[in-house]
């Protein structure tokens, strides 16, 4: 038994045919598999004649091919059953096990953990993760992922390509994919074995990932070019949603630029005030809730926003905020570039 666990679809399905590769004699092919969507909790008749499947032989002599999706809510149910099954697989069988997540306080997830029978299916960093706060643009994971798979295409990219298809594509994985494989047709019929920058810009349509988050961090480290950059391209292609979706309102950018520019000055402000009484990294976890993987792009922050400009910052967005409820002011779009320029 296989768990393929996080969200990102491409993943998922690439992991799961790479596992039916691996079975016994070859991919069983679509009449070899049963498909089950686990979107609702099964009784117990179904979950017993779901086991009893699993360990029944077929005609010539092997297990089945079981691939069950949204598995997290068929594991809450008998829990010593999976536990059963984990422990003790049916010889020449395979069960694929597709879900968001592990809960690793439940046995049945505790027991897919110790047997190392999970893969990671969830999408990659697509910027330099936080705790890198001076690594250079290119220099995460969904870029070594980019790169690799043009690589396995015998295609050479470097990191700056890779990042340059990741802007202009954004950091959907199956968008990416099918850009790689139709520049890959391109270059096949043209004889080409390394990516230039000209090939991306011709074979992809300008979406980019702009992020309200990135945003915010280039204000407080008053990079006001890059602040600028990201604003405008935001104004222009749509910020991606937690859900992929691109949002264009200038107002709801507002609106999520103000929170995050407000959530992170308190931050630094609270950071100011632990460092002002002598305390040091351990204070500033537990009083100023700030995770440890976020401290190295927190400290950059701190230094570039001395108290009177974190005082300032504040009293920016308590402005923006009247004159957005008021209607009394300009533009949202034009009420985020005066706070950029101007503090």
């Amino acid at each position: 038994m296989i768990a393929i666990v996080g969200k990102e679809e491409l993943l998922r399905r690439e992991a799961v045919e790479t596992l039916l590769d691996c079975f016994p004699g070859g991919d069983p092919g679509p009449d070899g598999v049963v498909r089950i969507h686990g979107d609702k909790v099964p009784d117990e008749h179904q979950l017993r004649s779901f086991f009893d499947e699993i360990r029944t032989p077929n005609l010539f002599g092997a297990g089945p091919v079981v691939i069950l999706s949204e598995a997290q809510n068929w594991l809450k149910v008998d829990p010593d059953s999976w536990c059963e099954l984990i422990s003790a697989p049916m010889p020449g069988s395979m069960l694929i096990l597709t879900l968001n997540s592990l809960d690793g306080r439940s046995k049945v997830s505790k027991k897919i953990i110790a047997h190392g029978l999970h893969v990671c299916a969830d999408r990659p960093f697509h910027r330099p993760p936080p705790w890198q706060p001076d690594a250079r643009p290119w220099e995460h994971e969904m870029n070594s992922w980019v790169v690799n798979r043009f690589r396995k295409k015998k295609l050479e990219a470097t990191p700056q390509v890779g990042q340059l298809l990741i802007d202009r594509v954004g950091p959907q994985m199956d968008q990416l994919a099918a850009t790689i494989e139709k520049i890959s047709t391109i270059c096949d019929s043209r004889d080409i074995t390394r990516i230039e920058d000209e090939i991306i810009i011709e074979n992809s349509a300008p979406g980019g990932d702009g992020s309200t988050f990135e945003l915010v961090d280039s204000w407080f480290e008053k990079d006001r070019a890059r602040a600028l950059e990201v604003l405008w391209d935001i104004l222009e292609r749509g910020s991606l949603d937690e859900k992929d979706q691109r949002v264009k309102n200038p107002q709801r950018l507002l609106l999520q630029f103000m929170a995050l520019a407000l959530k992170r000055a308190r931050e630094i402000r609270a950071v100011h005030s632990i460092v002002a009484r002598g305390g040091g990294q351990k204070e500033v976890m537990e009083q100023a809730g700030i995770a440890r993987p976020f401290l190295p792009r927190i400290r950059k922050q701190y230094r570039s926003c001395d108290p009177e400009r974190t005082r300032r910052v504040i009293e920016t967005l308590i402005e923006m905020d009247w004159q957005l409820k008021t209607g009394a002011g300009p533009r949202p779009e034009e009420l985020i570039e005066r706070a950029l320029m101007s503090v």
